[in-house]
């Protein structure tokens, strides 16, 4: 029995029931948006240059394991429209994703000392360029995983504020303040 023709609440009741036909369509009906809602979220958010496929296809099967398994569809109010549903539990699921491997995509990558400015510094007029680097990246250990996080959103990615109060879920002030306080660690 093919349920290419129910409309999304009635495909969503037979998931709920646990009909395995219906849960195939589901998820050849809304693969291509988890995917795509995935792609946009590590683009977005991740400080990695490149979105690996590994990680999208374990984002992916996190979701749909979990659609499946806590049955995830009974939680959806409005049946017939379920893309945006989707799309955030899409986001969510990468940037938490993100957040338990943030060793290996958030604070892993290094690259991005060499694109700092000088006036990003403020010893960059005394020390030679060599010995700035390495002295950043002995200041860059020393700070906190917010910290460095922030480092990278601000110095790497070039976000506002604003941004980052949004990425990390604080005000706009408590991100400055964190960033303010960065800079002085940076400059003593």
């Amino acid at each position: 029995m093919k349920y290419g023709g129910l409309c999304t609440a009635e495909l969503i009741d037979k998931c709920i029931s646990r009909d395995a036909v219906a849960w195939a369509e589901f998820i050849a009906r809304y693969s291509g948006l988890i995917v795509f809602a995935i792609q946009k979220a590590l683009t977005q958010y991740s400080l990695r240059p490149h979105i690996r496929e590994e990680d999208i296809k374990d984002i992916k099967q996190e979701i749909v394991a979990g659609l499946w398994i806590d049955n995830k569809l009974e939680e959806i109010r409005e049946r017939d429209s379920i893309d945006y549903w989707l799309t955030v539990m899409a986001r969510n699921a990468s940037v938490n994703h993100m957040r338990s491997k943030k060793n290996e995509i958030l604070i892993g990558e290094e690259s991005y000392f060499d694109n700092l400015k000088k006036e990003d510094t403020a010893r960059a007029s005394v020390a030679p360029e060599g010995d700035l680097k390495a002295e950043i990246k002995d200041l860059y250990r020393g700070l906190s995983s917010r910290e460095k996080l922030l480092f990278k959103l601000y110095f790497k990615k070039n976000l506002s504020l604003k941004e980052i109060a949004k990425i990390i879920r604080v005000p706009v002030g408590t991100a400055s303040s964190i960033i303010a306080r960065m800079r002085k660690k940076m400059k003593k």
